[in-house]
């Protein structure tokens, strides 16, 4: 490409990424000018296309070697017109925007001659321009709308104008500001369904959709879970924290009828959490609410952006909402949370925290401003809900859930820098600035301004500040704290509590060292008007912030803005627990607990020289003037399109010709292609077409329904909910076995007593357990007791046990809540009851050093479940499946079988699956042409020895009849990389099957009540409306 080709496609892709957010590369390339090269393969040199020739006129210029000299800048260059066309249909459609509906202009850029040439070739580009398929919008979903609204008294008409807020519409002329908000608004007076019409119409006009809610349900959501529960638990308060009064539970603070019976309503314990359940229900139908009415706006592939922690739950209503609409492909939804987010322990003590968790999951991409509230959602999510985290291509962190990649990305944000050089050079903020200075003449100004409450450190920053002129007289004279707290009513309680211990230090300070060195104030409202701000800010010489746990706050941003063009700008002491600390380089830090460390450090600011004070303010400056609203949406939208390509290429990719393909990628092709979900109704069809069959089974995970392996959890059963399986699954294995014509094997991992204990009294049911290391065969009629046997893999255990054991005994010690299982032909390490982080950690490590060791032994290590296991070489549920599959076979003099069905979930059933292609693949070979299974050992008493038929391989394994149709299906538990051919969901996937199948009815179904609607049920005290 020459130097012109690559500037149209900057523009081109500039065009694109304003449009919809980032690049995609289809929409790139269609819009590329290009030319194209006749080459002769016989002689490899250009040839010139006789069309070509004759239709430019001469006025291409080729050189000797018959290469075409680029001249995209002339006008009568007709290898240009592609681009041209696409040009004219761009314009064509723009001129049809702005008539809305009027006659279309005609394009000036081509002659009616070239209009009519180049007819076919319009028409072919426009079917495939991305441009003219419906352009992807932008919703921004908040429950706060960025807009403030009034009503004249007189008049009754109401106002409304934009507020000072990231997500309000600015006048940059992004596309970002094209976007269409949702959200509630909150106004000053009753209104009436009059008045909602009005703002319904008034606010429409600005690109906004308002939604209302009786009181009742508004309180519950807003002031009662949002900001008594969720915004506790997401600050790091814990029910401990709860019994100081600034974070006890608020019941006066919702609406309505308040229940009296003499325990929690009365005591206003924060022990008992049934109050929240309330509140609980509340905010699910705020959250549905939301999600039915976005849903009624979106088209597939819309981009919808949800802030905070109130509609939390929002991502995954809206996709529940989107797929009973049946929308042709899902929306992209982004989550950002603008608070912090709270530690494991803590979000653990909030019942509904899985819900909470599992609603953000549902989010294409999770933003966060800071990497630590990202490792703490991704710590959260390990711990509670067992997910773990992989870093992507890019920089992205990616979590997977329920089968989807969920982006996990950090990006701060600073202010609107246009918005603050338009304000200060207001008359009020200039003669702001001049009243203060000459109320404090002759003193540095300390200025602050905080929201009054209790995690804002307002108490800490005025201890720190009295005893800075305790332990330093001399600033008595020379200084004065201006220091100016916001009463919002959030959190009435709170605000309360921390007044009271506000006034009570300030008078004391007063009183010791006089009305001088502090100048403070109480503001009604959640913000001080921005000139008043930014007059605070000229005026003062440094700005303390000693908040103790909060999100992102943007004053201090401002304070570095506002510093712009002073000889000697002021310094930002701010608070190491600060969210704003980890984005300021040029701060001073400070640890609001360490009074000592607090007031040197301001005296070293109130010292500092100019020079050192233009140095700090260089660090920040460029980000604070550069990092506006607009870019921070850009920023996020770009991972989302990175996002979008990673599931791109995970979902499909475009095949390869035949040609160019490997035989490897052929394959792989081909069996992509066929892998598809299991269809009952072709198992039960043959199923009732056959009489030799065999049906294969795995236990935790396939039919025992799994939890998640990384989960902090106390469990006995490793990876399983309970220690058998569901009551109707016991029941279809009975049916199941019961006929004459079935022969059901269950193949499990854990060790044969708990396999045997929880489905071995199933009559007619086969176990194999350890992996296959064992076996019991069904029981006949008549017998009571089970036998146990074993396959001899050659290995000496008591030696590898004598290596293995001081080791695995040495990081058990080690690692609390780990221990050793001891199972026939394994030796187990488990770490499941372990801190999930250190016992993964511990494995690995403990991995290398059996490696290490036991090299001269035949044996292997395998990972999985929460559990380290050393296990022969030769061992896997592959073994036993193909010596189950041959003993059938051999019965009846090689009648052979007709229907198998082997299902797992994980990687050790994988050798399950090609066992059974590699027993149909062998069934019309001679004996010595295969490789036999293992001898077998008795090793437990009972009614079945080691001698019976059942464990003799037979003499051939070709089958008396092959002409019979035979049925054999590999199902993997979970869409994923495997041998089977086909696959089911879940594990109540493979429960319904076999409901179905032991009733013969596709009518029949297994249901499983879900914790998550037990709980939803629960906590849940309103109904949507």
């Amino acid at each position: 490409l020459s130097s012109g080709a690559l500037s149209i496609y900057s523009e081109a892709a500039t065009s694109i990424v304003q449009a919809g957010g980032g690049i995609d590369p289809d929409v790139a390339l269609a819009n590329l000018p290009y030319r194209t090269l006749d080459i002769d393969v016989a002689t490899a040199s250009v040839v010139k296309s006789p069309a070509l020739s004759s239709s430019d006129g001469g006025s291409l210029e080729y050189t000797e070697d018959g290469i075409l000299v680029d001249n995209w800048n002339g006008a009568g260059d007709v290898t240009f017109r592609p681009y041209r066309v696409r040009e004219g249909l761009r314009i064509q459609r723009e001129d049809e925007e702005e008539s809305r509906g009027g006659e279309t202009r005609m394009i000036s850029e081509l002659t009616e001659e070239q209009r009519q040439s180049d007819a076919s070739s319009m028409a072919a580009s426009a079917m495939s321009l991305e441009a003219e398929k419906p352009r992807r919008r932008f919703f921004i979903v908040c429950y706060h709308l960025p807009v403030m609204v009034s009503k004249d008294p007189i008049s009754g008409e109401w106002t409304a104008v934009w507020s000072e807020s990231l997500l309000a519409k600015t006048c940059t002329g992004s596309f970002v500001s094209d976007a269409h908000r949702v959200g509630t608004i909150t106004t000053d007076v009753p209104i009436t369904e009059a008045d909602k019409a009005a703002l319904r119409d008034l606010l429409a006009k600005m690109g906004c959709t308002v939604l209302f809610f009786d009181d009742a349900t508004r309180d519950a959501h807003y002031k009662g879970f949002c900001k008594q529960a969720l915004w506790l638990a997401f600050h790091h308060v814990d029910l401990l924290d709860m019994r100081d009064p600034a974070f006890s539970l608020d019941l006066d603070a919702t609406s309505g009828k308040k229940p009296v019976d003499g325990t929690l309503f009365d005591l206003r314990s924060s022990w008992d959490q049934r109050q929240v359940w309330e509140w609980w229900g509340a905010f699910s139908v705020v959250n549905r609410t939301f999600a039915v009415e976005v849903a009624k706006m979106v088209r597939p592939e819309d981009v919808v952006w949800v802030h905070d922690y109130h509609l939390s739950l929002l991502p995954q209503m809206l996709g529940e909402e989107e797929r009973r609409i049946q929308l042709s492909r899902p929306t992209k939804k982004i989550f950002f949370l603008h608070i912090p987010f709270p530690v494991s322990m803590i979000f653990k003590e909030m019942e509904c925290g899985p819900a909470v968790l599992e609603g953000m999951l549902s989010a294409d991409v999770l933003g966060f401003h800071s990497f630590t509230d990202a490792r703490h959602f991704l710590s959260c999510s390990k711990r509670i809900l067992g997910l773990s985290h992989d870093s992507l291509e890019g920089g992205l962190i990616g979590v997977k859930y329920k089968g989807r990649t969920v982006v996990v990305t950090m990006s701060s944000v600073s202010i609107e820098p246009f918005m603050v050089d338009a304000v200060i050079q207001l008359p009020t903020a200039i003669n702001g600035e001049a009243e203060l200075r000459s109320k404090h003449a002759g003193r540095r100004i300390i200025a602050g301004l905080d929201v009054a409450q209790y995690l804002s450190g307002v108490g800490p920053k005025l201890s720190i500040y009295e005893k800075l002129l305790d332990d330093m007289p001399a600033w008595k004279k020379n200084i004065v704290l201006v220091q100016r707290c916001l009463i919002s009513g959030a959190r009435r309680l709170d605000e309360a509590r921390t007044i009271r211990e506000i006034r009570s230090i300030v008078n004391r300070i007063r009183k010791k060292h006089g009305d001088a060195v502090i100048d403070y104030e109480e503001v009604f409202g959640s913000t001080l008007p921005v000139d008043q701000r930014l007059a605070l800010w000229k005026a003062s010489d440094c700005l303390l912030n000693t908040e103790v746990r909060c999100g992102l706050n943007l004053l201090p941003l401002e304070y570095v803005y506002a510093q712009k063009g002073s000889d000697v700008p002021g310094v930002i002491i701010s608070s190491e627990f600060s969210e704003v600390f980890s984005v300021l380089n040029g701060a001073l830090r400070m640890s609001p607990f360490s009074t000592k460390e607090a007031v040197e450090t301001i005296d070293r600011a109130l010292t500092m020289g100019k020079e050192d004070r233009q140095g700090r303010h260089l660090r920040d400056i460029e980000f604070v003037s550069s990092a506006s609203s607009t870019q921070w949406m850009q920023n996020v939208l770009r991972d989302l399109g990175d996002q979008s390509i990673d599931d791109r290429r995970e979902e499909v990719q475009k095949p390869l010709s035949s040609e160019d393909q490997s035989v490897a990628e052929f394959l792989a092709g081909e069996r992509d292609e066929q892998f598809t979900r299991l269809d009952p109704k072709s198992i039960i069809s043959a199923y009732k077409s056959t009489s030799r069959r065999v049906i294969i089974l795995d236990f935790n995970g396939t039919i025992v329904i799994k939890e998640a392996v990384d989960s902090f959890l106390k469990r006995d059963v490793i990876g399983s909910a309970g220690d058998a399986p569901p009551e109707a699954v016991c029941q279809s294995l009975a049916k199941l076995c019961a006929d004459p014509q079935n022969t059901v094997f269950v193949v499990s991992g854990d060790n044969h007593q708990n396999v045997g204990q929880a489905i071995g009294n199933i009559p007619g049911l086969g176990l194999a357990a350890s992996n296959g290391s064992c076996f019991s065969p069904p029981l006949s009629d008549g017998e009571t007791m089970r036998s146990w046997l074993a396959l001899d893999l050659g290995v000496d255990w008591d030696s590898v046990k004598k290596v293995a054991l001081p080791i695995m005994s040495k990081f058990t010690a080690r690692t609390n809540g780990s221990f050793i299982k001891l199972a026939h032909s394994s030796i187990g390490w488990s770490y499941y009851s372990c801190d999930p982080e250190i016992g993964s950690l511990q494995a690995k490590y403990l991995v290398v050093e059996l490696e290490r060791e036991l090299a001269p032994y035949d044996v292997r290590f395998v990972n999985l479940k929460g559990i380290v296991e050393v296990i022969p070489r030769r061992l896997n549920k592959g073994i036993i499946v193909k010596k189950i599959l041959r003993d059938i076979a051999a019965r009846e003099g090689n009648a052979g079988v007709d229907f198998i069905l082997c299902m797992g979930d994980d990687v050790s059933d994988e050798k399950m699956f090609t066992s059974v292609f590699s027993f149909v693949s062998e069934m019309d070979e001679d004996y010595p042409n295969v490789v036999p299974s293992p001898p077998v050992t008795q090793l437990t008493e009972g009614t079945l020895s080691a001698t019976q038929p059942f464990l003799m391989e037979p003499t051939s394994v070709r089958c008396r009849d092959l002409t019979t149709p035979m049925f054999a299906f590999t199902v993997a538990v979970g869409k994923k990389p495997t041998h089977a051919s086909q696959y089911v969901n879940g594990a109540e996937d493979v429960a319904d099957l076999l409901v179905k199948i032991s009733t013969g009815s596709t009518d029949a179904f297994f249901r499983r009540e879900k914790e998550g609607e037990r709980q939803l049920e629960r906590f849940s005290g309103f109904s949507a409306s």
